[in-house]
C-alpha cells in the first residue's frame, strides 16, 4: 500500500489530466463518505480538489489528496 500511496504523492504534484479526471471522480464519492475525516496534520495541504482538501480515509488512513491520485483501490470498495 506505501507504495501506491508513495504513486498518488507523485501524480498529486505531477497534476496530469487523466489522473486529474479519475481524481475527480474519486473525490466526488469521498467527500460523501462517512469515513472520509478532516485531519489537523493534513490542513497544510492545499488541493484543487477542495471537497477532499485536508482529510483522510478513516478505514486506511491514506491520505485523500494523494489516495485518490493512486493505483490503489478505496478500502470500502466505492471505487
Amino acid at each position: 500500500m506505501i507504495n501506491q500511496i508513495l504513486n498518488g504523492w507523485k501524480n498529486f504534484l505531477d497534476k496530469s489530466e487523466v489522473v486529474e479526471e479519475v481524481a475527480k471522480s474519486r473525490a466526488k464519492i469521498c467527500a460523501a463518505c462517512a469515513s472520509a475525516k478532516q485531519g489537523r496534520l493534513l490542513a497544510f495541504i492545499k488541493d484543487s480538489l477542495k471537497e477532499i482538501e485536508g482529510a483522510y480515509c478513516s478505514i486506511c488512513s491514506c491520505p485523500l489528496s494523494a489516495k485518490i491520485r493512486s493505483n490503489d483501490i478505496c478500502p470500502d470498495n466505492k471505487w
